[in-house]
């Protein structure tokens, strides 16, 4: 059984230094996405509305209060470690820097300006850290288990994330304003074609916190619908290895061309995993060795190190 060296030299009545570490670094991780988003109203919030003081005074009326809706349930989804919620703070706290830039076009004060910008820049930055999105893909777990984000798919990274985001944030929020604005025609049209439209770029984007890698008792499970037809469980016994995978690894490659470090799992015997075709249906393949590509590669070795797995 493995004993951590801290254990044998820690004395009677103290704390092991590296869970009280663990606890501070999980407190930050809960409360720095809540906290930064929270001061947006006296940072980035400062900005937009000395922008909308010309506006008349409906308009400016409507526009604060949507966007003291759009913070409550912002700031509501970065307390909920849940994949749902990530998709839905991260939508929404990226959507305040283009806001930000918007304001700072139509004032003159550089100081509101610049703290304006860096405090939407910050909150919207935040959430995209991967070890924030890992707290919130974990916060699914149950049991004895541990939960690891999958990076993005390099297609979806260089091509669709963007507008996607963008579409959304658009479809969602261009027929309030068009209201605000008092032009109902266009403001119903847009609103009723807006919100089908925002679910359908919310799906879409919830997709990429549906994949992940799942450390059990029995073994490691591959939970990536985009590519397996259905999760796949690894068992103890059929795992030789994981580590970072080798440049010229021939193992099969089911990081989806993500960028960043790989691991390579090894197994004992080969094993017949569900690959989902380009024409959608599962084509069975055998493997020796696969390659996935979580967010956190360090963390995943580390996680498997204490779990007994064996590293290399």
């Amino acid at each position: 059984m493995a004993i951590r060296w801290s254990a044998l030299t820690t004395h009677p009545g103290t704390e092991d230094p590296t869970l009280s570490s663990g606890r501070l670094q999980r407190a930050a991780l809960a409360a720095g996405p809540v906290a930064v988003w929270a001061a947006q109203p006296f940072t980035s919030g400062e900005l937009i509305g000395e922008a909308l003081d010309p506006t008349r005074n409906g308009f400016r009326g409507a526009v604060s209060w949507m966007a003291w809706i759009a913070w409550a349930v912002v700031l509501l989804a970065l307390t909920i470690p849940r994949p749902p919620a990530l998709t839905l703070g991260r939508i929404g706290s990226a959507a305040a820097f283009p806001a930000a830039i918007w304001a700072a076009l139509e004032i003159d004060s550089n100081s509101i300006i610049l703290v304006g910008l860096i405090a939407a820049a910050i909150a919207g930055l935040v959430p995209m850290l991967a070890s924030v999105g890992e707290r919130f893909i974990d916060g699914a777990s149950y049991g004895d288990e541990r939960r690891f984000a999958l990076r993005p798919p390099g297609t979806v990274m260089a091509i669709l994330l963007l507008p996607t985001w963008a579409f959304t944030v658009v479809a969602i929020s261009l027929g309030p304003l068009l209201l605000a604005d008092s032009r109902w025609i266009l403001g119903g049209l847009a609103t009723a074609l807006g919100i089908p439209g925002a679910l359908v770029g919310y799906r879409a984007l919830s997709r990429l916190t549906d994949r992940f890698l799942v450390m059990v008792p029995n073994g490691l499970v591959i939970h990536d619908l985009s590519l397996l037809a259905q999760p796949v469980l690894i068992n103890r016994n059929q795992l030789e290895s994981i580590g970072p995978a080798r440049v010229d690894s021939e193992a099969e490659d089911l990081t989806s061309q993500a960028l960043g470090l790989a691991l390579e799992v090894r197994l004992i015997e080969p094993i017949t995993l569900p690959i989902v075709s380009a024409r959608g249906q599962a084509d069975e393949r055998s493997m020796r060795a696969l390659m996935v590509s979580p967010s956190r590669p360090a963390e995943v070795l580390s996680t498997a190190a204490e779990r007994g797995f064996v590293i290399g």
